[in-house]
């Protein structure tokens, strides 16, 4: 249970990623 939290934190962590690099290509 515990890994499967580690691997949807590390999931939402990466979704949130993706979209601060779009949120930074649409600003510059």
């Amino acid at each position: 249970m515990q890994f499967k939290s580690l691997k949807n934190i590390e999931s939402s962590f990466r979704q949130l990623r993706l979209f601060g690099i779009v949120y930074l290509c649409v600003c510059t």
